[in-house]
């Protein structure tokens, strides 16, 4: 039954009630007036048929008011209705909400985009929605697709018979699907992996595979996996765990290739600094022996010079010692 048709029913009863109450009223008084000279009871009658005109009155406002509202309600519900039922025969619609519940499974799933996945990687005209890079250069290619139209119908078939006729057809509309990533070089793009051809009703699934499971067998055979958001999910999951745990392996990896490269450049420069601590000994060693040649041959012999011309000595000049000086730490 409609709104409009609630309404109506309800203010006829409504009407209807007040109706029956005023020829009760009615009745009474005139019951009254024939009785004789009672007239306590006929000012009493006239006073109740008053106040019963002005709840009439009142009930009448209240039923303009609330019809009033009910009209605007109806008119919104019927703008909402045909929004509506405009999404459910509307294939591109029914896309669109597939690809929206692809990202968020793989939001659920814990999967970056840029990190883990492609969003609309190309490959070819039609690109699928997402390619999945799991470790070892593999890829898994998902493709959300929502043929709908023959599941709908059968929801709101009464045969039984027919009912499974358009289950089966969507399941030959699924295959036709699933053939077509196929046709598009999708298992190309997945280095001859499966395709995943992701359905975002487990519903729609689970009919098309009850009426015609044959039809899932032989996408397999053509590397097309089926699945619902029941399979989905833990594969995504499973993808997620597999490639947190690859990225901790890979960040170990480098922290060992970064700690490797580190002991490499200390002994580098323990090899550069022993050089220089050897170059300096030999240098040391032949300042010493200028020193001695100095002391023992050059020095004295000035010392004559300096007596005779009375020009001033050169001051001796220091033997640099070789042995490093223990230095106490400071605590």
């Amino acid at each position: 039954m409609t709104v409009e048709a609630v309404v109506l029913v309800s203010i006829v009863a409504l009407t209807l009630g007040v109706v029956a109450t005023l020829v009760v009223v009615l009745w009474q008084r005139r019951s009254a007036v024939e009785a004789g000279p009672l007239m306590p009871r006929v000012e009493v009658l006239d006073t109740k048929i008053s106040q019963i005109q002005s709840k009439l009155d009142s009930i009448q406002e209240v039923v303009t008011t609330q019809k009033a509202v009910l009209e605007q309600q109806v008119e919104g519900i019927d703008s909402k209705v045909g929004t509506i039922s405009r999404l459910f025969t509307d294939d591109h619609a029914w896309g669109n909400w597939g690809e929206i519940s692809l990202l968020r499974m793989f939001e659920l799933g814990g999967l970056v985009e840029g990190r883990d996945y492609e969003s609309q990687s190309h490959a070819g005209d039609r690109p699928p929605d997402a390619v999945v890079n799991p470790p070892g250069g593999r890829k898994i290619v998902i493709d959300a697709k929502f043929p709908v139209a023959r599941f709908r119908d059968a929801l709101v078939v009464e045969d039984p018979d027919e009912r499974v006729r358009l289950l089966k057809e969507q399941a030959r509309e699924i295959e036709n699907v699933g053939k077509s990533l196929i046709a598009r070089g999708y298992a190309d793009l997945a280095s001859g992996d499966y395709v995943v051809m992701y359905l975002p009703s487990q519903a729609v699934y689970e009919a098309a595979a009850a009426a015609a499971p044959e039809v899932v067998e032989r996408l397999l055979g053509r590397r097309v996996v089926v699945a619902g958001p029941a399979a989905l999910f833990p594969l995504l999951v499973s993808v997620g765990a597999v490639l947190t745990e690859y990225r901790v392996v890979q960040q170990t990896n480098q922290i060992l290739a970064d700690v490797r490269e580190l002991h490499r450049r200390i002994v580098t420069f323990a090899e550069h600094l022993d050089g220089l601590g050897t170059h300096l000994r030999r240098a040391v060693d032949a300042f010493n022996r200028a020193v001695r040649s100095w002391t023992s041959r050059l020095s004295p012999q000035l010392a004559c010079l300096s007596e005779t011309t009375g020009v001033e000595q050169i001051e001796a000049l220091a033997v640099v010692e070789k042995t490093v000086r223990d230095v106490p730490v400071e605590k």
